[in-house]
């Protein structure tokens, strides 16, 4: 198991809100009142909606991809360890070479089971995904992490897994234990080849 901190985009619900409320009563009086919102006990959080689109140059030619990372209301609701029900995510992934459709899939945590403890699969989400940035020297495919987890950062459960798409769209997954998310270098559609003149 990993524990690696991930960044979530996530809404926060279900606290206090206190406002100061001054206004007029129906009998024309000044109103000074304190207005609690109802805790929302049963809220449902989720972590947002992500989309990237981008290229990546992966044997000489040029690779669009583009995915949306979103909650779905139609997949259980995941409750983790402190009780705090979460909506799970699914990431619709799709890779094009010119017009060609090389890959086009939706994923879901089970996409990754066996990649994760069958005990604990039913308390997790898909809680991230993002293109591996530790291998942008890797041309030779594209590289995307998947995690598995519980959708509560601080918590440090979560089971980050590659997936390695190959020029033909065929992908395999693996396990990981260093990988980078967030963008270091611009450029990625650059292949290292063309631009060293090797």
């Amino acid at each position: 198991m990993k524990h690696t901190p991930i960044i979530y985009i996530a809404a926060l619900g279900g606290m206090m809100l206190l406002a100061s409320c001054k206004g007029k009563s129906e009998n024309g009086q000044q109103d000074d009142s304190l207005w609690v919102a109802p805790q929302q006990t049963n809220a449902i959080l989720d972590l947002g909606v992500m989309e990237r689109n981008d290229t990546i140059t992966v044997r000489g030619q040029l690779y669009h991809y583009s995915y949306r990372f979103a909650p779905v209301d139609s997949l259980p609701v995941i409750v983790n360890p402190d009780g705090t029900r979460y909506h799970d995510n699914v990431v619709q992934l799709t890779v094009r070479r010119d017009s060609t459709i090389v890959l086009q899939r939706r994923f879901t945590k089970h996409s990754f089971a066996s990649m994760v403890p069958r005990d604990e699969l039913p308390d997790l989400a898909l809680a991230g995904f993002s293109y591996n940035l530790n291998h942008i020297d890797d041309h030779s495919q594209l590289r995307f992490i998947a995690t598995v987890g519980d959708p509560d950062e601080t918590s440090g459960i979560n089971y980050p897994v590659e997936i390695r798409i190959s020029s033909d769209g065929t992908y395999s997954l693996h396990t990981v234990e260093d990988f980078e998310t967030e963008s270091l270098f611009d450029d990625l559609n650059l292949d290292p080849t063309e631009d060293m003149g090797v």
